[in-house]
């Protein structure tokens, strides 16, 4: 269909306007064409006359259908234009609240100046995970697609963010490096994700500043890397710089700021640790002043210097390094506070005693003469001589703002690679995202070299931007099988080659550097001479000839050349370079170190040119600043051409920086610059409208003819259909999966869709009137029958009734009413007897019922009583220890300190002695004293030696008196051992005896039990007598030791005087020569008696160290052989405890069978009471023995023979039914066989059939009772742990098994039951029947181990629970928004670019609501066929539908293609089948439907009509599960489908939210979809009987035994 065929009556288009760029109209009459005019009505209601173009006639710009309106995606757009983009964002943005819109592969963000609630965790983890275009556009999509790109391709990806000063750029690039942050969370103890952020907060302080267009403008450019590694967690991060704006630091415009750090540094000039660096206010300083605008609204300067220092603090940087910034950054502002002033035209000078230049050098630690002569002076080197010239005020200023400058951004580059160096860690880099933040184009009444620089960057982004649109667009045409035909696009190398090919700008620019004397002037007649007349990008301004003006592909700049020179130089004299790198202060010359000859950005870069151009020689050319920031913008170029690149284009939609204004110039300048509508252009070229063939089908299925909905393949019946509709065969074209038109072709269809539901809707219209009119006609006539019928009624009745006939009719009904008492009368008397009766009885009933109960309390408060008692007796026993403890401690450390304080007091007295024997070895005239000294120092030697010779006799007597006492003491246990042995031997042979003649003599039983106690008496008074001996001589043998010990200590304490002595002697011996050779051979004689003593010292240890490990090893010895004997006594309790309770078992089997052998029977029972008795006789007995073992099989061996003798002598009768106790015995060694098959090796699927509910959970029970009954706590201690530790083993190894999960939940949760229901305690008895309180625990109290097995269930719970939220997540936006479960109901809209997003699986699976029912249904089944406790089952059903509600809810909130009517239905319809589930399963009273009432409100807001005040009241009322920011989102991102749908008036969402404004409410807009309910576990008294359960063999557990 021809294009123009589109201009008739009633359709729309776009004019140009003056104001408003575009303004809207409607046809008024059909263009035919060759007309020159086309007639319109203006939307304010005025008539116009077009006119058209003479010789082109081109029309007007089309104006899309509202339905198309509002799109997440430009491209999706019937008509691709300028007007339909700019029209679609200021509906998107003005009306429906929403910044982010997808334009192809560009995501533009409109700043709404305003902080929106869509940027919390809650908003990653919702997009985390999904594809492109599934949600609402967003800058976490974007930051989505890049990561799951990364990590599906392995290839590096960058999100590249521009746009002018204040559009958003650092937020947007701040939100992307948050959401890589959260989403790949390392979980190290590093914290890579905190320090990659925190790097923010300091680049902002120290390169951004406020601005006339910002508040917070970035005044650089910057490239973050961040690091990846092979599981896709964040490693490192490095960051790279452009173009820092220098300038700033000496100059600022009208109401702007210097960089925020000079500001904050400034706030914080009061503090301690900054008191060094001689602050002022910030309108002191002339470089933070010239703006005239200190401070910005709502920042606080001294609460962000706290942040910038917290952060520099998490990056690892020491505060020795951040004060040496600091004095870096105050430097500068005092060196801005430099007075320099004039002397004649010629000369400057810089008074010596300026404070601020004394500040300056002592923060720099730098010379102040030299500071002060070379800011003023410039040495110039001649041949023959250096001459020293001075310089004028202006060039002295200019060389002081040059210093400050280059201090600062040496400082800048500093602190960039500190951050660089604290943001790598260790680990290898597998991939990377980058971020560039970069600035826009930019132009401005006056252009310098700064934003030269920055076109030049954005020339060269445009450039790669529209090779990789091309790109895409050439691969989805390739994998769509359509012919590729070349799109022109707009080439933007002839700007670029103007600027740096061979003799280019930045060429001449560099070559006129070069020159000492080279003008800005003489550069720019250079570009006119080359350029002007010959490129025709290159212009001259007519009215000036300090300009030139450059064509950029956004716009034409013009440039003033004041600067340029200047600017490209950056240089510095080399005077004041060398007072710096000769500072003191490390920081600062490190910065002015020599630098390499190679530029860092030179290597492995290739310039790209028309023509060749001519590699520089000079070094100070390849230093220029265009040199460099060409060199590291071709790095950046190849970085981003190895990576897949993602847009990111913000818009600035106001100067005045007011929320949610639209100001359509500005932002269509900004559109025209950012490439976005070249983008719409490459697409409109080609065919933009893209459907899949299922779109196409389900949209427009109501133009297809019956034969067509017929055919079985759509894919055939849409061709069929496009062929019909459209003859044109150019206009469209058949991919493999899409369909694609030109522009304008889905807008004709939508308008043969229009007509087609006009015309249904006038047929339905007319049936519907005729219908009603008939049915009205119907009504009228039944009506009239009616009237009819009643008047001829009355006229018959009036002409056949008499008087007397009325008469008998009145007395019938006097008879009947006399009647009808009487019989009424009669059944209520009886109703009243039988009342007061039932009274009676039940009032009787109640009193009884109040007695027991007041009863009942009398005998609890007596417990209560006895139990509180017992409790306070235990508070106080504890707190008695405690305070014994605390006592002990308090004694133990004030002795401490005495100790302490006498060692300070002994080494006092030493120093004093010291003191005096230094002093005292000074005096000349005591030398004879000295001598005598000597001479006894001898003779105590001598004596000395005797000594040692007599202590050596008496340790030698000694050790072998030690030695024969040792000998004597194993002779005695030998004796010992020997006479035990043949103890023991009597013993045996005493039992043996009394075997033989327990059935013969019970008198002699008797006598020979007495002869065996008297004995062992004897023994064990003298094993007692034995041990005290032995006791006391291990007493003697420790003071022995301690006398040696002390012995030893003097002899040390004598070393150590002779040492003193000889120390003096040497002291003497310094001051008398004459004396030294007496010294030296005293001094020899002391070594060799030292020696000597050291010697005996050694053997003296030795030989005691030998004596007490002899003795260590007796002790040691006799105390295991007492250990031994008391772990024998031990195991001997508890067996003979075995044999006890078998005897009991006896006895109640013969006291059955005493009925029927009563003779028999009594000489039996004197036999078993003389046994049980002898039995408990020789327990004690055993008791001190070790031949414990051999006894009980005799014992054992004589019960079974007693029981062969009975089976012997019994006569033939009826054995008695076993009855069980319900326990199950096992074996200490069988515990771990037992946890292995029960709880380790345990498979849900192949046990739950024929079992009864929580099995596994009762033997383990039966097992406990059976601990319990023996009142064994060690192993019934084993045993809980066991089973605990079992369960965590299970649910450790399998994490993600559902059934696992759910078996073990419902027998934890049965056992607990278990516990308590068998605890002994009143409240959970009352549910047992008299059976079951026989089997409760009489031992023990498992209380806490009760409150262990429930943290374990609460744990199993929640990994349960997000077991199953991670089943059935997947499936809820499919199933319950996007299936289309009414069929018919919904109805497609065209998608755009974003739905092609390269991390869409083709083949991904398609779920429904009847896969979350079927789901569902088997998490339903699963959970009642491990026997779990309904209870339970209704609080995990509810926790899912939670889940469904918040997840569903949350998709609505961020996806604007959910908000219609029909979405509505939909949604309400599959709540219904979830209803219908619930009902099913007879789970009503989960209250699981209650948490869908936000949902079922939300599908009846999508519904209802919205456009009265009475609308809003009831939207108000109706909505109370919805915050009023959820109300308010659903009504702006609220989307019509079809054209009788109406968009929701902005006045209409102001309404309802005045109103909603006083509700209290949450602030938060999506539903935390992690939230848990609290879970509790009721208790439900298992009605199986313990002593019933049978154990399955299939179990594997035949080691347990049935009591």
């Amino acid at each position: 269909m021809a294009l123009a065929e589109l201009y008739t009556k009633y359709n729309r288009v776009w004019i140009p306007d003056p104001e408003d760029v575009w303004k809207s109209a409607e046809i008024t009459k059909d263009y035919k064409p060759g007309e020159n005019v086309l007639e319109l009505l203006l939307e304010e209601g005025t008539e116009l006359k077009y006119p058209l173009d003479s010789v082109t006639k081109d029309l007007p710009h089309l104006r899309n259908p509202d339905i198309l309106v509002g799109e997440n995606d430009l491209t999706a757009l019937s008509y691709l234009h300028e007007p339909a983009v700019l029209h679609n964002l200021k509906v998107r943005f003005v009306e429906s609240k929403i910044i982010y819109t997808y334009c192809g592969i560009i995501l533009v963000a409109i700043n709404p100046y305003k902080q929106l609630p869509i940027y919390g965790d809650a908003i990653i983890h919702a997009y985390s995970g999904q594809n492109m275009g599934d949600m609402d556009p967003h800058i976490f999509a974007v930051a989505e697609e890049a990561y799951k790109q990364m990590a599906r391709n392995n290839k590096n990806q960058s999100i590249i963010v521009s746009g002018e000063s204040g559009a958003g750029k650092t937020v947007s690039a701040r939100y992307a490096m948050r959401y890589f942050a959260t989403v790949s969370k390392s979980g190290s103890k590093t914290h890579v994700e905190d320090k990659v952020l925190a790097s923010n907060p300091i680049t902002e302080a120290i390169g951004n500043a406020k601005t006339t267009r910002n508040d917070n403008s970035s005044r650089f450019g910057k490239y973050t890397e961040i690091s990846f590694d092979r599981r896709y967690q964040i490693i490192g991060a490095n960051m790279r710089t452009y173009l820092l704006e220098k300038s700033r630091v000496v100059f600022q415009s009208e109401n702007e700021r210097n960089y925020h750090i000079f500001y904050q540094l400034c706030a914080s000039a009061n503090q301690p640790e900054f008191k060094n660096l001689k602050l002022v206010s910030a309108d002191e300083f002339r470089y933070t002043c010239m703006g005239g605008k200190m401070y910005i609204d709502g920042v606080d300067d001294r609460a962000d210097m706290i942040e910038t220092q917290r952060t520099f603090s998490l990056l690892g940087l020491k505060e020795d390094f951040q004060m040496d910034v600091f004095k870096v950054l105050a430097a500068v502002l005092h060196l801005g506070n430099v007075e320099i002033k004039g002397i004649g035209d010629d000369r400057s000078s810089v008074n010596p005693s300026d404070k601020h230049l004394a500040v300056f050098c002592g923060l720099l630690n730098i010379s102040p003469d030299g500071v002060s002569r070379w800011l003023c002076n410039r040495k110039i080197i001649t041949v023959s001589e250096t001459v020293v010239k001075p310089m004028p005020k202006l060039r002295a200023v200019n060389a002081r703002d040059a210093l400050a400058k280059q201090i600062y951004a040496h400082l800048f580059n500093c602190i960039i690679d500190r951050i660089n160096k604290a943001l790598q860690f260790p680990g290898k880099k597998h991939t990377f995202i980058g971020v560039l933040d970069i600035y826009g184009f930019e132009t401005f009444e006056t252009n310098s070299f700064e934003q030269f620089c920055i076109n030049y960057a954005n020339e060269k982004l445009q450039q790669q931007f529209n090779l990789h649109v091309f790109k895409l667009e050439q691969e989805e045409y390739m994998k769509e099988d359509i012919p590729w035909t070349l799109i022109d696009f707009y080439d933007n190398q002839p700007v670029i080659d103007l600027i740096e090919a061979k003799m280019g700008i930045l060429d001449l620019l560099d070559e006129e550097c070069l020159f000492p004397q080279g003008k800005d002037e003489n550069w720019l007649q250079k570009l006119y001479n080359n350029y002007l007349n010959k490129n025709p990008l290159f212009e001259k301004p007519r009215m000036s000839n300090q300009s030139f003006v450059i064509q950029h592909f956004a716009d034409k700049v013009e440039y003033r050349c004041h600067g340029f020179l200047e600017k490209n130089r950056d240089t510095m004299y080399e005077e004041l370079i060398d007072i710096l790198k000769a500072s003191k202060f490390d920081l600062l010359a490190n910065f002015f170190q020599e630098e390499e000859l190679t530029s860092p950005f030179s290597k492995s870069i290739n310039f790209k040119a028309a023509t060749p151009g001519i590699k520089p020689s000079n070094k100070q050319l390849r230093t220029t600043v265009g040199n460099k920031f060409r060199s590291s913008l071709y790095l950046l170029m190849e970085t981003l051409n190895a990576t897949t690149p993602h847009y990111v284009r913000c818009i600035k939609p106001n100067e005045e920086k007011l929320p949610f204004e639209y100001d359509s110039k500005r932002v269509v300048q900004q559109l025209r610059a950012c490439g976005v509508l070249e983008t719409i252009r490459i697409s409109a070229q080609s065919y933009p409208s893209r459907w899949t063939y299922t779109e196409f089908y389900s949209r427009y299925s109501i133009l297809m003819t019956q034969q067509e909905v017929t055919l079985n393949d759509k894919k055939q019946t849409c061709k069929t259909v496009l062929q019909r509709l459209i003859h044109d065969p150019n206009q469209y074209k058949f991919g493999r999966t899409k369909i694609f038109f030109r522009a304008g072709q889905v807008a004709y269809l939508e308008k043969l869709r229009s007509d087609r539901l006009r015309g249904a809707c006038i047929t339905i219209q007319k049936n519907l009137r005729g219908w009603t009119q008939r049915r009205k006609y119907l009504r009228m006539r039944n009506a009239a029958i009616i009237i009819q019928q009643y008047v001829r009624g009355k006229r018959a009745v009036r002409q056949t009734v008499s008087a007397a006939t009325l008469k008998q009719g009145w007395a019938a009904i006097v008879i009947q009413k006399h009647c009808r008492g009487l019989l009424v009368r009669r059944v209520w008397q009886l109703i009243q007897v039988a009342t007061v009766t039932i009274q009676a009885y039940a009032r009787g009933w109640l009193a009884r019922i109040r007695f027991k109960k007041i009863l009942k309390e009398h005998k609890a408060t007596i417990l209560q009583k006895h139990a509180r008692a017992w409790l306070a007796r235990r508070r106080f026993q504890s707190i008695r220890r405690v305070v014994l403890n605390v006592q002990l401690s308090y004694r133990v450390q004030r002795l401490q300190k005495r100790l302490e304080d006498q060692n300070k007091e002994n080494h006092g007295l030493l120093e004093r002695l010291t003191g005096l024997a230094s002093a005292h070895s000074h005096d000349v005239d005591k030398l004879q004293k000295l001598e005598a000294n000597l001479k006894k120092s001898t003779a105590q030697k001598k004596m000395f030696e005797e000594d040692l010779k007599k202590h050596k006799e008496e340790t030698k007597q000694v050790i072998t008196q030690l030695q024969t006492h040792n000998a004597n003491l194993t002779e005695e246990k030998l004796k010992l051992e020997k006479k035990l042995q043949e103890k023991t031997q009597e013993m045996k042979d005493n039992v043996d005896d009394i075997r033989k003649k327990l059935f013969d003599d019970l008198a002699g039983v008797e006598r020979e039990r007495k002869i065996l106690e008297n004995g062992f008496e004897i023994q064990k008074d003298d094993y007692e007598k034995q041990i005290e001996a032995l006791k006391e001589e291990m007493k003697c043998l420790r003071e022995e030791k301690i006398q040696l010990q002390q012995q030893v200590q003097e002899e040390f304490l004598i070393n150590d005087g002779l040492k003193q002595d000889i120390t003096q002697l040497t002291n003497q011996a310094k001051a008398i020569p004459q004396y030294k050779q007496q010294i030296s051979e005293l001094q020899r004689k002391s070594q060799e008696l030292e020696n000597r003593l050291k010697d005996q010292a050694i053997e003296l240890r030795g030989n005691m160290e030998v004596i007490a490990c002899e003795l260590r090893n007796n002790l040691e010895e006799e105390g295991s052989q007492r250990r031994i004997l008391e772990h024998q006594k031990e195991t001997y309790e508890k067996e003979v405890q075995e044999l006890q309770e078998k005897v009991e078992e006896k006895q109640d089997e013969n006291d059955q069978l005493q009925k029927q052998f009563q003779a028999e029977s009594q000489a039996k029972n004197k036999l078993r009471q003389e046994a049980s008795r002898l039995i408990a006789e020789n327990m004690d007995f055993e008791e001190q023995v070790d031949m414990k073992d051999r006894l009980i099989k005799k014992l054992q061996n004589q019960i079974q023979a007693f029981r062969t003798l009975e089976k012997v002598n019994q006569v033939q009768a009826p054995v008695a039914p076993k009855e069980y106790l319900g326990m199950l015995e096992y074996k200490k060694d069988d515990e771990s066989r037992l946890i292995k098959n029960i709880i380790l090796d345990m498979k849900p699927r192949g046990v739950v059939v024929n079992m009864i509910p929580g099995l596994p959970a009762h033997i383990l029970f039966m097992c406990v009772r059976h601990a319990d009954y023996l009142n064994d706590a060690d192993k019934l201690k084993s045993l809980m742990n066991s089973i605990i530790n079992g369960v965590k083993q299970v649910i450790q190894d399998h994490p993600e098994d559902f059934e696992t999960l759910s078996f073990w939940l419902s027998n934890i949760c049965h056992l607990l039951n278990c516990l308590k229901q068998y605890s002994g305690e009143e409240e959970f008895m009352k549910h047992n029947s008299p059976r079951q309180n026989k089997n409760c625990l009489k031992n023990f109290d498992l209380s806490e181990h009760r409150q262990i097995i429930s943290d374990l269930a609460i744990r199993i719970y929640q990994q349960f629970i997000n077991i199953m939220e991670s089943g059935i997540q997947p499936m809820i936006v499919p199933g319950m928004l996007e299936h289309e479960s009414l069929q018919g109901i919904s109805s497609m809209k065209p998608t755009g670019f974003r739905k092609r997003s390269s991390s869409i699986y083709e083949d991904t699976e398609v779920y429904t609501i009847s896969s979350i029912l079927q789901q569902l249904g088997y998490f339903h089944s699963t959970m009642c066929q491990h026997g779990m406790d309904p209870e339970l089952i209704k609080q995990a059903v509810k926790q899912l539908f939670y889940l469904i509600t918040a997840v569903t809810l949350n998709s609505i909130f961020l996806r604007k293609d959910m908000c219609s009517c029909r979405k509505g239905m939909q949604i309400r319809c599959n709540i219904s089948y979830l209803e219908e589930w619930l009902k099913e399963k007879n789970l009503q009273g989960s209250c699981a439907i209650d948490t869908m009432e936000p949902l079922c409100q939300t599908a009846w807001l999508l519904q209802v009509n919205k456009s009265t005040d009475e609308d809003a009241k009831e939207i108000c009322e109706r909505c109370s599960g919805l915050s009023a920011i959820q109300v308010v989102k659903i009504l702006n991102s609220y989307t019509p489908i079809d054209d009788f749908e109406k968009r929701v008036a902005p006045s209409f969402v102001r309404k309802v939210q005045s109103i909603l404004q006083g509700n209290e409410g949450s602030s938060q807009l999506m539903l935390d979809s992690k939230y848990l309910f609290q879970v509790t576990f009721p208790f439900s008294p298992s009605p199986q009987a313990l002593e019933v359960i049978q154990v399955p063999s299939s179990l594997k557990v035949g080691f347990l035994t049935r009591l």
